[in-house]
């Protein structure tokens, strides 16, 4: 699933292609059928005539503010793309909505899995409710206190959980746990206010990483020309069972949390620690 890193490189893609553009015709393919239903609502006569203002990223969510107003939101879920093309080429996979600009290009999203979604929202309406502060946001302080009141066991689920802290995800909260030298099976609420700051401070720096890489590309995340990121040759422990750690040479650990792929050294991130702050 594409996370902060990917969304933000994306919308950084777009500040520089399509703002000022405006939305000419917008067309659903048949698979993008089940975006009006998911959102209640066909874009097909909501759109023209709009141009695109700005663009933001919040946590995971992608962020169009059009002239009329409103904004349209884009969440790629596991697999979806936002890709700006010259007219019809190239075909690409997946195609599921397509918005025509005036000056011949398209924004196309695309979903292999068809989990992403699309809506059009009010200016004054929320993108989402109960979404925690962003990591470059939040304060050490307002982090402590979130960790602290969260009814999860862990802090790798804390980490997931997009009501605590927003646009961090698997891949991204495994680099961070390892980077900070947390278990990632550790309470959240037995951390100290000292390993605390250093795990914020870890978050943003990978965060920051991926971002500078252009994101990870495991599966199916592509920027806006269709190209994977490359941090995935730069992560430290997802994804490196079996290998060793690039620290104390101690085998990486594989495990799952709750259903999640976790990954972590047992030397560097020891599930015992001794608390002295």
């Amino acid at each position: 699933m594409p996370e902060l890193p990917e969304v933000e490189t994306i919308k950084n893609d777009l500040l520089k292609k399509v703002v000022g553009s405006q939305i000419t015709s917008v067309s659903y393919t048949s698979e993008g059928q089940k975006l009006i239903s998911k959102a209640g609502q066909d874009l097909t006569d909501l759109l023209p005539g709009n141009k695109i203002k700005s663009i933001e990223r919040k946590a995971k969510y992608l962020v169009l503010e059009l002239s009329g107003g409103k904004k349209l939101i884009f969440h790629l879920k596991l697999t979806g793309r936002i890709l700006v093309r010259n007219g019809s080429n190239p075909n690409d996979e997946f195609v599921r909505l397509v918005l025509a600009l005036n000056d011949g290009r398209e924004i196309r999203f695309a979903d292999r899995n068809g989990f992403g979604e699309v809506k059009l929202i009010g200016a004054g309406e929320e993108v989402d409710q109960d979404l925690g502060p962003d990591p470059f946001e939040v304060s050490v302080q307002q982090f402590n206190l979130l960790i602290n009141q969260t009814g999860k066991e862990t802090i790798k689920e804390t980490l997931l959980d997009q009501k605590t802290i927003s646009g961090v995800g698997n891949i991204y909260a495994d680099e961070a746990l390892y980077l900070a030298g947390i278990n990632p099976f550790r309470s959240p609420r037995a951390l100290s206010t000292n390993e605390t700051a250093k795990l914020l401070d870890s978050i943003k720096q990978v965060l920051n990483e991926g971002i500078k890489h252009r994101g990870t590309t495991i599966d199916s995340y592509r920027d806006t020309d269709g190209r994977p990121g490359t941090h995935q040759f730069h992560l430290l422990v997802y994804g490196k069972a079996g290998k060793p750690c690039k620290k104390c040479a101690t085998r990486i650990e594989y495990t799952e949390i709750k259903g999640r792929r976790t990954h972590f050294c047992p030397n560097c991130q020891p599930k015992e620690q001794l608390a002295l702050f």
